[in-house]
């Protein structure tokens, strides 16, 4: 059986390219997929939406893994706002996914994401690994779930639902399925429930993780768009355009043979990055918890 952890930090080559991955970290065990016959569908999963549509005007600003970091995002839009190089023309800010789990305010991320924008900014977020996680866990929640250890406790703290007070009072399941019915919005729900996969323009694929090499996007599942780490990572992707992607940390951005990956570590002290997307061009923009810390 195979099994994929939720948590690379402890593996992750840190700061090497892409291609120099160390042999411990292509051994890491996967998530259950087709091998071990427990989830035959989940390799065949095309539920979520894949979206295209053309690069707006002043191109697109993807945000790497935010994971709760409320403020960083924050100081991040700011930043992206200021940076707009035409008031007049349209701008998206996309966030690449995983939201929420590990960092403090998972709540209030989501809260933010449904926020208004000022005027030619429209915000829009892919749906990652952790975001998965945490709407499988509202449709059928439980305090057995593995989730809990991987980041969700925090989540699941930021909406007032102490899990260590329960399991320490042994409220039950039941008292748990109740506290998390008053505690999460059904807005945020749907939010989660109606998060796109990914998001096509003339000039990039933008994912979560990563894309299956020589699949085309519309024969990519879910689960790899969300999870893939390692065969997209090792390999050319072969794809036939840019990909822009979150999902594997390292301090500073990373460049590999028609990708780019922004996840920069926002959870673990590092900056909140983000990429600008302009005429076939790119630059990064960042914010850094020194920045803005006490």
């Amino acid at each position: 059986m195979q099994t994929r952890c939720l948590d690379p930090s402890s593996y992750f080559c840190k700061g090497r390219p892409f291609l120099h991955l160390p042999d411990s970290f292509l051994k890491m065990p996967m998530r259950p997929d087709e091998t071990d016959g427990s989830s035959s569908s989940l390799r065949e999963r095309k539920s979520r939406a894949r979206l295209t549509r053309p690069c707006p005007a002043n191109g697109i600003y993807a945000i790497g893994d935010v994971h709760g970091c409320l403020d960083l995002l924050k100081k991040l839009e700011e930043k992206i706002i200021a940076d707009r190089k035409d008031p007049a023309e349209d701008t998206l800010i996309l966030y690449l996914g995983d939201l929420v789990d590990r960092g403090p305010d998972s709540k209030g991320v989501i809260d933010h994401c449904l926020s208004p924008l000022p005027p030619g900014f429209e915000r829009m977020s892919l749906c990652g690994n952790h975001d998965q996680l945490f709407y499988e866990f509202l449709l059928n929640p439980s305090l057995a779930s593995d989730w809990i250890a991987f980041g969700g406790q925090e989540t699941l703290m930021s909406y007032g639902v102490d899990v260590a007070s329960l399991l320490s009072r042994c409220s039950g399941e039941e008292g748990f399925r109740s506290l998390l019915g008053e505690a999460i919005p059904k807005s945020h729900f749907r939010y989660l429930q109606e998060l796109p996969v990914a998001l096509t323009t003339d000039q990039a694929h933008f994912v979560h993780a990563g894309m299956r090499p020589g699949v085309s996007m519309a024969d990519q599942i879910d689960d790899d768009l969300m999870w893939i780490r390692e065969e997209f990572l090792v390999a050319h992707p072969a794809s036939d355009r840019l990909i822009v992607h979150g999902h594997t940390p390292a301090p500073t951005p990373q460049l590999g043979p028609d990708r780019i990956g922004i996840d920069t570590k926002a959870v673990g002290s590092g900056p909140l990055t983000a990429v600008h997307i302009y005429h076939g061009s790119h630059r990064f923009l960042s914010v850094s918890p020194c920045e803005y810390g006490p």
